[in-house]
C-alpha cells in the first residue's frame, strides 16, 4: 500500500484509483460505527478521497496508509456530524459524548490494527507463492499493477476468458487458506 501512496502522491490517477478501490470498502463500513446514514458515509468518504487528491502535493508519507485513511475519515465524519446535529462541543471528546458514540480506538487498539493487516498481507503473499505460476501472474498483474482482464490477455497472449477462470480459481484456493479466510476480498 505504501508503493500506491508513493505513486499518487506523485500524481499517479492509477494509482489513486487502486487506493480508492482497495479501501473504500473498508471505510465506508468502519464509519458505520457512527452513523447509519449511508449517504452521509458515502459523501464523507468521497469528500475524504477528493480532498486527498487535490493536496497530495503536501500530504506526508506514511507507512500506516489505512490507519492515515481511517483517521481522516473519522476527523471528516466528526466534523460533518458536529454540524448537523448542532453540536457546541468543539472537542473530539464532547462531539462523542454529544451524539454518544465511541470508537474504542486507543495506540494499542491501532497498533494491533496495524499488526494484523502486515500479519494478513504476508499469509497472503505466502498463499499466492503456492498457486501455480500463471496464476500467480494474473493476481500479481490484477491486483498489484491493477490491470484489466483485457489488458492481461494482450500481456500473456491469452484469451480474456482464460484471465477470469485464471482469477476465479485463484480466489477459490486463496479464500481456502485458514490463514486469510477472513481476509476482506
Amino acid at each position: 500500500m505504501a508503493q500506491i501512496w508513493a505513486r499518487f502522491k506523485a500524481d499517479d490517477e492509477k494509482a489513486f484509483d487502486q487506493l480508492v478501490q482497495a479501501r473504500y470498502r473498508l471505510l465506508f463500513t468502519y464509519a458505520t460505527r457512527f452513523t447509519k446514514d449511508r449517504d452521509l458515509i458515502k459523501d464523507c468518504v468521497q469528500d475524504l478521497f477528493l480532498e486527498l487528491w487535490s493536496r497530495r502535493k503536501g500530504i506526508t508519507d506514511t507507512p500506516y496508509v489505512t490507519i492515515y485513511l481511517i483517521k481522516a475519515l473519522r476527523n471528516n465524519l466528526f466534523r460533518k456530524l458536529r454540524m448537523e446535529m448542532g453540536c457546541r462541543s468543539t472537542s473530539e471528546e464532547g462531539i462523542e459524548a454529544e451524539i454518544l458514540i465511541t470508537d474504542y480506538l486507543t495506540a494499542e487498539t491501532e497498533w494491533i490494527a496495524d499488526e494484523t493487516l502486515v500479519n494478513t498481507e504476508q499469509s497472503l503473499r505466502r498463499a499466492i507463492a503456492q498457486l501455480p505460476k500463471r496464476q500467480q501472474e494474473v493476481v500479481f498483474l490484477k491486483f498489484y499493477k491493477g490491470l484489466s482482464n483485457d489488458d492481461i490477455a494482450q500481456l500473456m497472449a491469452i484469451e480474456k476468458q482464460t484471465v477470469a477462470n485464471f482469477l476465479y480459481r485463484a480466489m477459490a484456493q486463496l479464500r481456502s487458506f485458514p490463514s486469510i479466510r477472513s481476509f476482506a476480498y
